[in-house]
């Protein structure tokens, strides 16, 4: 598979996507795979969503075996109850572990997570929608972010909104940030009405039928530059989820095949130590 910049990566069956090499010098970031894990169909099999009517014990088991590969020292991860909203979280220690093993009230409401915190991994779950990583190397020992992009959250501003939120708490400077975008459904297959194309008239072609074509991870990138990040820092995984079903999840893709339900793969960040002294 070819994967510029990237690498496919498996360990006890799991199989998973990184970039090559750390985001900004200062964090990890991981793409899961659909395949490896315990669900059954729709769900099969590393379904990593517990929202979607998935038998809850085998989505904790799913969970368990990635946490499992992220090394020695990580905290749990860090889960948001996504709305496709602008509403951005900052977290830390006591978070860990929040909605990782079920669902509860925190977090709720929320589609961007900011941190300082070393071995904190922060958790995006998607199945068309664009997940992001942000880190900034510059302010403390680093800051990191995690956002969910869809096109409700792009209208509303949420990458804009994440960007100020590290500017905020931690005095962030967007120029010297870094940003991974990751596999999200392509204009290949991403057809919308016109009023979704209205909100982004610089990623949306016109199509047959009236139908939009929209570049949603064109979409994100554009915002993320128009909130200071340097364009030539911004990194985008191109795959499209609606093509790859050998790969990711689909909500659209399922939902054109007329099944109920489908999984979800997740992005994790996370803030790595600083190499020792020389």
């Amino acid at each position: 598979m070819d994967l510029p910049g990237h690498v496919l990566r498996e360990q006890n069956g799991l199989r998973w996507i990184e970039p090559d090499g750390s985001l900004g010098g200062i964090a990890r970031v991981l793409f899961t795979t659909r395949g490896g894990g315990h669900s059954r169909p729709p769900y099969d099999s590393l379904n990593l969503a517990l929202h979607v009517d998935d038998v809850s014990e085998r989505v904790r088991m799913n969970r368990r075996a990635v946490q499992a590969v992220f090394g020695p020292r990580v905290r749990p991860p860090v889960v948001m109850d996504q709305v496709h909203g602008a509403r951005v979280a900052v977290v830390g220690e006591i978070h860990a572990g929040t909605r990782w093993e079920a669902p509860e009230s925190a977090l709720a409401g929320t589609d961007a997570l900011v941190t300082a915190t070393l071995r904190l991994p922060l958790t995006v779950l998607v199945a068309d929608c664009v997940p992001v990583a942000i880190a900034d190397p510059k302010s403390f020992r680093g800051v990191l972010a995690v956002a969910h992009a869809g096109w409700r959250g792009l209208a509303e501003g949420i990458l804009g909104a994440t960007v100020a939120r590290l500017q905020e708490t931690y005095g962030t400077d967007a120029a010297d940030c870094c940003a991974w975008l990751g596999p999200a459904i392509g204009p290949c297959c991403y057809t919308v009405g016109a009023e979704v194309a209205a909100h982004f008239p610089d990623d949306a072609r016109d199509g047959p039928g009236g139908e939009w074509r929209l570049d949603i991870g064109g979409a994100a990138a554009r915002q993320l530059a128009a909130a200071g990040l340097q364009p030539e820092r911004i990194t985008h995984l191109s795959l499209c989820t609606a093509c790859r079903g050998d790969l990711f999840f689909s909500h659209r893709r399922a939902t054109q095949a007329g099944d109920p339900a489908t999984g979800r793969q997740a992005l994790f960040a996370w803030i790595i130590p600083p190499p020792a002294p020389g």
